[in-house]
């Protein structure tokens, strides 16, 4: 075959081919809505929709609103929820305890099972930051986290701010706080925040042990006790207070919630240890954050719904 009969055959060749895979811009027509978009086809493969995206630059305005706002705060949640809802716009609470969040769902589908859905995809978020104070003294909760007197000392003493000193003719605390302070020997047992540094700085405990053995006569039989008694340094007996009141927020810059503390203490071959339990956070916790979604919904004047939006 001549050179050029060659050259014209791979000619005619790639033409061919550039023919068939060349790309072609059609429009197709949805049938429900009549809305047009554009696609390419290219030989004889399926049609690649372009995505309207590529179109944004040479936009003068956004087609919608989309998008999530990060805000930091619950006074900017409910600000940036005011400055853009309408009537269909909804609050979502996730009440995670490890996780609590709010999100507004702006443009939200409208009220109604026969009305127009939405995107649902312009959104503000805000995630509960939890109080450094909420963290500390959940951090030390428990008899696994017992201290040794010096550590015990340090930490009350960092955080004797947080530490009430009741009055009880002037503070009022809520019913079931009361009941449970009442079952614990009532307000003479509650640890004044001086008393409290005073224990941690310094408490020696003697600790005597007695065994003793009743016999019954008539019948032979026979009962065996132990007995502690621990005393302080003057060999008085060791009275130490079974509760104090901590108050503090749970979420950062929120309002400060009274949480009634259970002061244990254990004499062991190391020394004193000291550990406290916190009565009832779990339901501290739910009040906090119910009174925070109460507050959202009725200033931005939004139906609020617990769970997570779809």
């Amino acid at each position: 075959m001549e050179i050029e009969e060659l050259k014209g055959t791979i000619g005619e060749a790639r033409d061919l081919v550039e023919d068939y895979i060349k790309p072609e811009i059609r429009m197709i027509e949805e049938p429900g809505t009549g809305i047009s978009v554009p696609f390419v086809l290219v030989g004889n493969r399926d049609p690649q929709p372009i995505p309207s995206r590529h179109f944004d630059d040479y936009r003068l305005t956004p087609m919608r609103r989309t998008g999530t706002a990060a805000l930091t705060s619950l006074d900017s949640l409910i600000a940036h929820a005011i400055r853009f809802k309408d009537e269909d716009s909804a609050i979502f609470a996730n009440d995670d305890r490890k996780a609590p969040a709010l999100t507004v769902v702006l443009d939200y589908h409208r009220i109604g099972a026969l009305s127009d859905p939405r995107f649902g995809q312009h959104r503000a978020q805000f995630a509960f930051p939890l109080s450094d104070e909420w963290q500390a003294w959940l951090d030390h909760d428990g008899q696994k986290n017992a201290m040794t007197m010096v550590d015990f000392a340090e930490f009350i003493e960092e955080h004797v701010i947080d530490v009430l000193h009741l009055i009880p003719e002037e503070d009022e605390l809520s019913e079931d706080l009361q009941k449970f302070i009442n079952a614990g020997g009532g307000e003479a047992l509650i640890a004044t925040p001086q008393r409290l540094v005073e224990l941690s700085r310094g408490l020696q405990v003697n600790e005597s042990s007695a065994i003793r053995e009743v016999r019954h006569l008539s019948s032979g039989e026979a009962q065996i006790s132990f007995t502690s008694e621990h005393t302080d340094a003057t060999g008085q007996p060791l009275r130490i207070p079974s509760l104090f009141l901590i108050a503090i927020p749970v979420f950062r810059n929120g309002p400060l919630y009274r949480i009634a503390a259970r002061l244990r203490y254990r004499k062991t071959p190391a020394g004193v240890v000291f550990w406290y339990d916190l009565w009832r956070t779990d339901r501290v916790f739910d009040h906090a954050f119910k009174e925070a979604c109460q507050r959202t919904e009725v200033e931005t004047e939004l139906p609020l719904f617990f769970g997570k939006p779809e």
